[in-house]
């Protein structure tokens, strides 16, 4: 009797041990899986949302599918705004997102990579620009902007009043309102740029962009603090994904490099 019972007995153990080893090795092996915050509608070509493929594409999505290939993290973008993103990875809420800490409100209370891309804005205008043309030399123009961005180079001269802000919905609109004259100057990073003014109801236009940015900044995931060993880890993967040239690949396969001033293409209401 007694050797009847332990037979099964014994090839229980087994199968639970089995079972059990295997649990443990696909936790192991199983990246771990991040929340990244997307300030809607994303920026070109870093971290964008693609309607025919439903996905975000980009460099940053390309970093991250290069991690997760190798089995080191996993992570899920979901939509968000730059005014939230921020909040949510303080309480918790999303784990990631990409910003400059010059954009933050509460640095002390996240932590960020090194960064993994630099980020040019400029001004762009209908007329040509002076070879020594300076931002810093505008006084009361009216410059058209999105709603809720901080322009990081050229906060000072909107707060003192010397350069009036003209608020609009969407990078779109920043666009038209120039070609439309309801500003002196729209102020856009330079891949926004080329994609806004590359639609066709802007083909009769040229459009010139100021001889230096008004910021050049450096892109971080900023992350929670307690996410310490994470930001380690994709601190040398950030180094790696840039020497190895994948960072520069990346951003070539999603847009060529913007080249300003945009020629007239078409005559005036030949494209409507």
């Amino acid at each position: 009797m007694f050797r009847l019972l332990t037979a099964p007995l014994a090839q229980l153990i087994l199968v639970l041990s089995v079972l059990v080893s295997g649990v443990i090795e696909v936790e192991a092996t199983e990246p771990k899986s991040l929340l990244f915050a997307v300030n809607s509608p994303g920026s070109f070509p870093y971290l964008y949302f693609d309607i025919p493929s439903k996905s975000y594409l980009g460099l940053i999505p390309d970093f991250f599918a290069d991690l997760e290939q190798q089995g080191i993290l996993k992570t899920v973008f979901i939509d968000s705004n730059q005014l939230r993103s921020e909040q949510f990875v303080i309480e918790g809420k999303v784990d990631l997102y990409l910003a400059n800490r010059q954009w933050l409100t509460q640095p002390e209370k996240v932590i960020s990579s090194i960064p993994i891309v630099h980020h040019f804005t400029y001004l762009y205008s209908l007329s040509p620009f002076s070879d020594d043309f300076s931002a810093g030399a505008l006084v009361n123009k009216q410059i058209c902007t999105q709603q809720d961005y901080v322009y990081t180079g050229l906060q000072q001269p909107f707060k003192s009043k010397k350069l009036l802000r003209f608020d609009s919905s969407s990078q779109t609109t920043i666009g038209s309102m120039l070609a439309n004259g309801r500003c002196d100057y729209a102020v856009l990073n330079n891949y926004n740029a080329k994609i806004v003014f590359s639609e066709v109801e802007y083909c009769h236009l040229a459009i010139y962009q100021s001889p230096n940015p008004t910021s050049e900044i450096d892109l971080t995931v900023v992350m929670r603090p307690e996410l310490k060993e994470v930001k380690i880890i994709i601190d040398n993967q950030i180094k790696a994904f840039i020497s190895s040239g994948k960072a520069n690949t990346s951003l070539l396969t999603h847009s060529t490099k913007p080249i300003f001033p945009k020629p007239v293409t078409c005559i005036a209401n030949q494209h409507k």
